[in-house]
């Protein structure tokens, strides 16, 4: 039986508009037989639910994280776009400073502004950004936190964290790389740098580039 940790894919032309997929479809998606997708169905690792008539549907968010849970890179169509941006930081000043200055490098971007983790958390869920900048001490669910959730998170493995702080201390800077994060920036932060960043992660990614 084929293993589903190394899988080229097929995608479907269409796959956003799509919200279950039958078992012949994922096996496009995941090149194998339909076979291989009703043992893994059948061994609780893509998690399927059957229709009225019996047959097997699986929902695009569980196939989501089965790809990710795998390391299966995807690339779906509900990706293409402007690049997403979030920004979280509890200084107003610093956010409304790097978003004109990523604003002024492509005006293309989509920014987003989160000044608590909390909020941090429900803009993330419902854009999902290609490129988070964040800071680690916030109100309420720090950066640590915030860093953890989205790693875990069906498709959080795509977006590039890139923590920015004024914390000084060596463990911080371990503690959120193992969480997941890219990169870390000291404060006071070199915007240019973090600028140049941002732009050389959406360039590697292609992010939701329709071309």
């Amino acid at each position: 039986m084929a293993s589903p940790g190394s899988l080229a894919l097929v995608v479907p032309e269409n796959p956003a508009s799509k919200k279950a997929f039958t078992t012949f479809e994922v096996a496009d998606i995941c090149d194998v037989t339909p076979v291989t997708i009703q043992n893994w169905i059948d061994k609780g690792w893509l998690r399927a639910y059957r229709t009225p008539g019996g047959h097997r549907r699986v929902l695009r968010d569980d196939l989501l994280s089965f790809l990710d849970s795998r390391n299966i890179p995807h690339i779906f169509n509900e990706r293409i776009g402007p690049p997403q941006i979030l920004i979280v930081d509890d200084e107003k000043n610093f956010t409304e400073l790097m978003r004109d200055i990523l604003l002024l490098d492509n005006p293309d971007y989509e920014i987003e502004i989160a000044h608590d983790g909390f909020r941090a958390g429900l803009l993330y869920g419902n854009n999902r950004p290609d490129v988070v900048l964040l800071d680690l001490m916030l109100p309420g669910v720090d950066g640590f936190e915030v860093c953890r959730q989205i790693k875990q998170s069906t498709g959080g493995g795509d977006t590039v964290v890139i923590a920015v702080t004024g914390l000084d201390d060596p463990s911080h800077e371990e503690r959120i790389m193992s969480l997941g994060a890219s990169y870390f920036i000291q404060k006071p932060a070199d915007t240019a740098h973090i600028r140049d960043l941002v732009r050389q992660t959406i360039d590697a990614k292609g992010a939701r580039n329709p071309s």
